[in-house]
Formats: structure tokens, C-alpha cells, sequence
């Protein structure tokens, strides 16, 4: 039996792609777009996702990406850009996160920004980086827990062929308010053809 810890995917070598949109782990040259991204998405993103406030700065975005190598090389937290395969614009952002070592499963959270919501790259991204779970770290099972008021993620889950479990009670705490969260799930049989 191995441990996450043990498996050390090359942060370096790693894209993932199918041709519309491109995974990358995050690079600090990446800071600019990554603030401009959250900052135009404030107001869709900031419900579900915390670090997402009004007065978000590029000094967090900064400070959040001189951790991920740590985290990556730790195995907590895998973390990729969702970027158009044409023209390298960022889309949005992935990871794969609380890896459970000895069950061998994880979480797997998105985000997109406004001006890209609704053209496929969140079930794209979570195709992808849910395959990449399965083969590299050898992961058994990918959970995707959406709040049960994010409608565009729910669906996003759906579409990227996640399979609906049910809803967790007091699952969440976001902006210090309990919520439900819908338990959505992906396994490797889920990619057989």
C-alpha cells in the first residue's frame, strides 16, 4: 500500500489538456491574470468560495501562489490554472485537496470566471484533473461537495458526469454560516469506455 506523500507528480511536467482548455499548476507569472480573474468575478464566486472578498488584493494572490509548491510537494493540495488551449487566456482555477491517504480519495473544487461561465470548462477541467487523480496519484474515488445553493457548480458536477449521491447536512462553513452540500462522486469505472 502506498501514501500520497509517496507518489510526487513533477509540478514542472505536468498539462493536461483536450484541446479547448489546458492544466497547468499555478506559476507565479500567472499573479496579474489570476487577480484580474477573481476580481472580475467577485460577486459569482464570493458566496462559495471565501478567499473571494471585495477587497481582494494582488498581495494574496501572491502569497497564495508561493505556497503551492509546498503544498503540491506535501501532497494537500494540487492546484491548476484552467486556461484556453488557443490563446493561453486564464479561465478559472482547479485542484484535487484533502487527499485521504489511507482511502484513497479526495475533493475536487473548481471555479470559472464571469466572463467564461457557461462555455464548458468547468466539467471540462474536472474531467480532465479527475482523470489525472485516478492515474497518477491512484486515487479510488473524487468527490465534488457543492453547496446546495451553487446552482452553475451543481450542474457543472452533472455535466462533467459526477454522479449524485445526496445531501450532507451542515457539510459547509462558508462566511461563517453552516450549509448543506450536495455529495457528488467520481470513480475510475466512471472513465471506461
Amino acid at each position: 500500500m502506498y501514501h500520497m506523500a509517496e507518489i510526487k507528480p513533477d509540478r514542472k511536467r505536468v498539462t493536461l489538456t483536450d484541446g479547448k482548455i489546458l492544466l497547468r499548476p499555478y506559476r507565479m507569472s500567472d499573479a496579474d491574470s489570476l487577480h484580474k480573474a477573481i476580481r472580475e468575478s467577485i460577486k459569482e464566486i464570493s458566496p462559495w468560495l471565501p478567499f473571494a472578498h471585495e477587497g481582494y488584493a494582488v498581495k494574496e494572490t501572491k502569497d497564495w501562489l508561493k505556497k503551492r509548491n509546498k503544498e503540491w510537494n506535501k501532497g494537500f493540495t494540487y492546484d491548476f490554472g484552467i486556461f484556453d488551449a488557443k490563446d493561453g487566456s486564464l479561465i478559472g482555477g482547479c485542484g484535487i485537496n484533502g487527499p485521504i491517504h489511507m482511502m484513497h480519495h479526495a475533493n475536487l473544487g473548481y471555479w470559472v470566471r464571469t466572463s467564461r461561465i457557461g462555455q464548458g470548462a468547468a466539467p471540462a477541467a474536472t474531467r480532465l484533473l479527475a482523470k489525472w487523480g485516478f492515474d497518477v496519484l491512484k486515487l479510488n474515488r473524487i468527490e465534488v461537495v457543492v453547496a446546495v445553493g451553487n446552482e452553475k457548480s451543481l450542474r457543472a458536477a452533472l455535466k462533467a458526469g459526477a454522479k449524485r449521491e445526496g445531501v450532507l447536512r451542515n457539510r459547509l462553513v462558508l462566511r461563517d454560516k453552516v450549509q448543506d452540500a450536495v455529495m457528488h462522486s467520481l470513480i475510475p469505472d466512471d472513465f471506461k469506455t
